[in-house]
């Protein structure tokens, strides 16, 4: 059986669109180990499969047997492709990193529980995961290991491609993944101060989420729109 690409199957109508504080760079540095982590974790759990995961992240991030039974296993689960094909726009926001020597946060708003959908076939169009009473405003913690040594600097991660054809992960080490999930326990201490900073910064306003968090939609509700920024285009072969 041939190895799936990324972006196909179930998740060929849906793009990766991200956003930034100012001052924060999509194209370089830690923002770029975000993206690559994130869109990977996306994919296979989707998919079902780690064969679509970007290059490098194998090496890059924290397996269950590494990580043990410490919260935040950063691994995807992938135990089989979703019941339906996805479509929409997954749109991610990078609302702060921060660094301590070379521990480093990413702080991330996720909207794509609203702005992606299942395809429930005949022109319906369903809620993902499920649908709920929550606005589809998820807050991500990721905690990564920098590399003890700098290397030459990657060329900016952007370009027409929605994956990248090399290994951008680098020496990065991805050690931890946390939601906050509206849980009686707090992810971290700050998560729902950080929740609230996701919402005030979600692409619409709270009515139109919860109306796309709930009922059957026309497949306009679920724009895919074009990948932003992207990845370079691969070399020729």
């Amino acid at each position: 059986m041939p190895i799936p690409e990324p972006w196909t199957g179930v998740m060929a109508d849906v793009s990766a669109v991200w956003s930034a504080e100012p001052g924060i760079d999509l194209l370089t540095g830690p923002a770029v180990i975000v993206r690559a982590y994130v869109e990977s974790h996306a994919l296979a759990t989707a998919m079902g499969t780690d064969d679509v995961v970007y290059p490098g992240f194998t090496r890059a991030v924290l397996s269950p047997a590494e990580t043990g039974e410490v919260p935040g296993i950063p691994w995807p689960e992938a135990t089989g492709p979703l019941p339906y094909p996805l479509v929409g726009t997954e749109r991610e926001h990078i609302l702060r990193i921060d660094r301590a020597d070379r521990e480093v946060t990413a702080m991330v708003c996720s909207y794509s529980r609203y702005t992606a959908s299942y395809d429930l076939g005949n022109g319906n169009y369903g809620p993902y995961p499920g649908g709920g009473d929550d606005d589809g405003v998820v807050a991500m913690q990721l905690t990564m290991t920098a590399p003890a040594t700098s290397s030459n600097p990657a060329p900016p991660q952007r370009g027409p491609s929605r994956a990248p054809s090399d290994d951008v992960f680098g020496k990065w080490r991805i050690d931890s993944r946390r939601l906050d999930l509206i849980t009686a326990e707090p992810e971290w201490p700050t998560a729902a101060e950080d929740r609230q900073a996701c919402r005030d910064r979600a692409p619409d306003p709270l009515e139109r989420r919860k109306f796309l968090r709930q009922g059957e939609h026309p497949r306009s509700d679920y724009p895919t729109l074009p990948a932003y920024p992207g990845w370079p285009a691969a070399p020729p072969s």
